[in-house]
């Protein structure tokens, strides 16, 4: 079968579209559904629908009708002369398509219509016009058209794109079937509750990124397509994640910031945190004897990026994000320090205590509670998470304790270990009650009296974002007894709260 945009030829920018005869010109579809009618009439029977930018040749004309064929069909007939765009005369000029290119780039809905266009500058585009400011801005449309049908396709309500259930399941999933006719490649990974994100690969943003002449602006969206967390595989081992997360450090460090507009800065310096955030806990995953000092750096990295955010010039779209960020860079704020010790030691009354973290059995890491009034342990659990020592609080009345613990790259708990009349046990404090996404859950303070925590959590999982939301919680029951979103509407935080935190946590910000 004919292929008039090649797969091949979009690899490259000297050629996108396969040449087609001297005497026929192609033609871009304009509507979707289009009928390819087997006569001139609007009576004759329909032998298919096509949809917005796929491209037919021009064969003929006839009445109001064009004659034309279809090569992904392998089929001809007549289409109405308003619903295509035939791509010859000053239609076809390189300056022509672009600026059509330019005004199909704002609609939503019509990307395979832009990815058509885009294409077709590609082909009618000279080596240097490719390189120029016109070439690149034409992949940098290519790119977000394509990064944009796959958003769309993400949050379609159908559970499959190949079984669709609604006319505009169909829609999309015949759009989709036209871009990966220019050879467009889209990748898809299961999320939560069984959703699937699709994402495009990004060759273009890749090829964007090459290019000497592509501005500033340009290589940022370039870099932010590639560095999506939504589109990195969740089903990496640990060695691949590393390598993937170094690598986008690396792609988002090349982009110039001299002359980059505020929005896009913040959105660099916000995705910038977040990676650096991930690596810090890639590296601490790792066993060799610079993975702490890689992760102490790569987490500094992350709160510096941060601190160059400039919230007055913060989109209302990109607060998600801004928050998202906090969270990661917030649960791996620790690692910023060195390591604490693996004994820690205090003494409630005439009783010494000592939790000490020791290797598990199975690649784990445990914490053993022992006393000097006591031969057995009187408390021992085991984690995969990072148990971070340098967290580690005690109470004045040495009844309770508290250690920060990061069982993923995003998702942080606070690990409470507390005297009962049964003896001592430890509870697990979420971020949330949910399935682990992004979140933290923070030690914030204690209150005199052995009774009471101050803590602060967020978190967004499961699809849903839980403010930060500052609590008094009591030790026995574990109850909530007061929360607020702000911290100064508490009295317990403005009197007890934990010098450290205030300095140093994010959840204040």
């Amino acid at each position: 079968m004919r292929r008039l945009f090649s797969t091949a030829a979009l690899a490259t920018t000297a050629a996108f579209l396969q040449p087609v005869q001297a005497h026929a010109a192609t033609a871009l579809v304009l509507q979707d559904q289009a009928a390819l009618r087997a006569a001139a009439r609007d009576a004759a029977p329909s032998q298919a629908a096509l949809w917005r930018g796929e491209a037919v040749e021009i064969r003929g004309e006839r009445l109001d009708f064009y004659q034309v064929y279809d090569y992904r069909r392998e089929r001809g007939g007549f289409v109405r002369k308003g619903q295509v765009l035939p791509l010859e005369g000053p239609a076809a000029e390189p300056a022509a398509l672009l600026a059509a290119l330019r005004l199909v780039r704002l609609q939503p809905g019509a990307e395979s219509l832009g990815l058509g266009l885009a294409a077709a500058y590609v082909q009618q585009a000279s080596a240097e016009q490719m390189a120029g400011p016109g070439g690149i801005e034409a992949l940098d449309a290519l790119g977000s058209l394509a990064e944009r049908l796959a958003e769309r396709a993400s949050r379609s309500s159908a559970a499959k794109l190949d079984t669709p259930t609604t006319s505009a399941d169909t829609q999309l999933a015949a759009q989709l079937d036209v871009a990966a006719r220019y050879g467009l490649k889209f990748q898809s990974f299961e999320r939560e509750a069984g959703s699937l994100q699709l994402c495009y690969e990004g060759e273009v943003f890749r090829r964007v990124l090459a290019l000497p002449a592509s501005t500033p602006e340009q290589q940022a969206r370039a870099a932010l397509a590639l560095t999506r967390p939504e589109c990195q595989n969740p089903a990496a081992t640990p060695s691949q994640k590393l390598q993937r997360e170094l690598w986008r450090a690396d792609i988002l460090e090349r982009v110039p910031t001299t002359g980059l507009a505020p929005l896009w800065r913040n959105r660099l310096a916000l995705r910038q945190a977040s990676v650096w955030s991930s690596l810090a806990y890639a590296q601490a995953r790792q066993a060799d004897a610079s993975a702490a000092s890689q992760s102490q750096a790569a987490s500094a990295r992350a709160l510096q990026a941060l601190a160059r955010l400039q919230p007055g010039e913060l989109a209302d779209d990109d607060q998600p994000l801004a928050n998202d960020a906090a969270m990661r860079a917030n649960a791996v704020r620790w690692q910023t320090l060195p390591a604490g010790a693996a004994s820690m030691s205090w003494r409630r009354g005439n009783e010494e205590l000592q939790l000490r973290l020791v290797p598990g059995t199975e690649g784990d890491q445990c914490l053993v509670l022992q006393s000097t009034r006591a031969k057995e342990a009187l408390l021992r659990h085991c984690s995969f998470g990072l148990i971070q020592t340098a967290s580690f609080s005690v109470n004045r009345e040495g009844n309770a304790a508290t250690l920060a613990v990061q069982p993923t790259e995003a998702w942080r708990e606070l690990w409470l270990l507390r005297q009962t009349p049964q003896g001592w046990r430890m509870d697990v404090l979420p971020p949330a009650a949910a399935n682990p996404g992004l979140g933290y859950a923070e030690f914030a303070g204690w209150v005199p009296g052995g009774q009471q925590l101050l803590m602060v959590r967020e978190a967004r999982a499961e699809g849903r974002y839980t403010p930060r939301s500052f609590e008094l919680l009591d030790l026995q029951t574990l109850q909530v007894l007061r929360r607020s979103g702000d911290a100064q509407q508490l009295g317990p935080f403005q009197r007890w709260a934990d010098a450290g935190w205030k300095t140093a946590s994010l959840s204040l910000r």
